[in-house]
């Protein structure tokens, strides 16, 4: 066995491809959920780390005698073995981590071949000879830093928006693998011949640096169709949730003016007959069984039902819900359906209001009306703080966005389903709302 070769591989070739990864790794999973005593378990790790690179030093030795292409599988293994690490010190399933060592692969790969092209320059050569090994690897690692830097505004940014820590996905897992193998076998087989001219050797180094920007874009593209996926049936789910409310509700108000209705002309009985219940202890009873009068007559029971809900609870809350609307003309739009759109629109409406402290701006006006041969469903209400709307949404911004912003996704999605249109404005402290449906007649 050659033992400086040993020596070189696990002083200086295996411990900058690990730094790299591990570093690589780090950003994409910075923001992951941490195992209890992570710190502790860093360092365990590190030290574990130390002989796994002796090992791999080792076997490279054994695997360069037989074939040169063979030692590709030692980076891989050390590959591996970061992934070990990763799921050693945070608390992630293993396709979000394996998500994250792929593009620290990609990252390093394109910074490794980006400074082969460097190199054609001469610039390294110079370097070195003022400065020694210490200009190679002070150029080297600067170069990383500068790659992370850019990776991180240009994909690590986007990436993180979309949750990293939700992928679940095999396609986005597989195709990613997949695209990393090919990458590293072609790299590594036509590095061996790139010796051969200057031309080859950039075309090499160029395939390299294309092939990872191609795995970075290749990975933030389908996490942003998982992520538009899971969405979607996350609202679908919803949607389900709604239509199971929609019956409850509707079975409850329909029982609750039954006894209402029961109730009134029991109190007209004993305001007739000589009981002994005084007049004002009528009117406070008749008073707590408004709700009868408060059913509302839209021509559509799903919004009925909504707003005689939302009116109740404005009533209780200080809320002042006006509403003008003839819905008789959406019925090409399913009830469960109805229910879904007018309650989250409702919902957000009042939600907003109801963190107003001036008492004369908890005001709603919910509108539903035809305009030549569109029906047009409008609100208007006061908020307080900032919105911001992006893309024709609202963008949530409650704490848990992971789990909040998805009743503006289902109006979007059921405006989008029936052919119609959504508009938002924002004036100084007034939200609008309008949503367009051709009309059906």
């Amino acid at each position: 066995m050659n033992f400086d070769f040993v020596m070189t591989w696990f002083t200086f070739y295996l411990p900058m491809f690990f730094v790299q990864i591990v570093a690589g790794e780090t950003v994409f999973a910075f923001r992951l959920a941490r195992r209890k005593l992570f710190w502790l378990r860093v360092v365990c790790g590190l030290l574990a780390s130390v002989g796994v690179l002796f090992l791999a030093a080792m076997l490279a030795e054994m695997l360069l005698g037989i074939s040169p292409v063979l030692v590709s599988f030692i980076y891989i293994a050390v590959f591996l073995w970061t992934i070990g690490f990763l799921a050693l010190c945070l608390r992630e399933s293993f396709c979000t981590l394996l998500f994250c060592g792929i593009a620290a692969y990609a990252l390093h790969t394109f910074s490794y071949r980006l400074f082969g092209l460097i190199e054609l320059t001469g610039i390294v050569e110079m370097a070195t000879a003022a400065l020694g090994s210490y200009g190679y690897l002070l150029l080297f690692h600067s170069l990383f830093a500068l790659v992370m830097v850019c990776a991180y505004f240009t994909f690590v940014r986007h990436i993180n928006k979309k949750n990293i820590a939700r992928i679940q996905s095999g396609k986005v897992i597989a195709l990613s693998s997949l695209a990393l193998l090919i990458t590293i076998f072609l790299s590594d087989w036509i590095n061996r011949y790139n010796w051969q001219s200057l031309q080859l050797s950039i075309i090499c180094n160029i395939f390299s640096c294309l092939s990872s920007v191609f795995i970075l874009c290749l990975q933030s593209g389908l996490l942003r169709q998982v992520s538009a996926q899971q969405e979607i049936e996350v609202v679908k789910e919803l949607w389900k949730q709604d239509r199971k409310q929609y019956e409850l509700s509707r079975e409850n108000i329909d029982l609750i003016n039954i006894k209402c209705h029961d109730l009134r002309f029991r109190i007209q009985a004993l305001r007739l007959g000589d009981g002994e219940i005084s007049a004002e202890e009528l009117a406070e009873i008749e008073n707590a069984i408004s709700i009868y009068d408060g059913k509302v007559n839209t021509g559509c029971e799903p919004l009925d039902t909504i707003l005689t809900e939302k009116s109740l609870y404005c009533q209780r809350n200080d809320i002042t819900l006006t509403c003008m609307a003839d819905a008789s003309k959406l019925s090409f739009i399913s009830s469960s359906d109805l229910y879904s759109l007018f309650g989250n629109i409702i919902s957000n409406a009042v939600e907003a209001t109801r963190e107003i402290d001036d008492r004369e701006k908890r005001l709603i006006n919910f509108q539903v009306k035809q305009v030549g041969n569109l029906i047009l469903v409008a609100t208007q209400n006061y908020f307080h703080g900032t919105l911001e709307v992006k893309d024709g949404v609202l963008l949530s911004h409650k704490q848990d966005k992971q789990n909040h912003g998805y009743g503006m996704q289902s109006i979007k999605m059921l405006v989008k389903k029936y052919n119609g249109g959504m508009d938002i404005q924002v004036h100084d402290d007034m939200f609008y709302l309008k949503l367009y449906f051709p009309s059906a007649a």
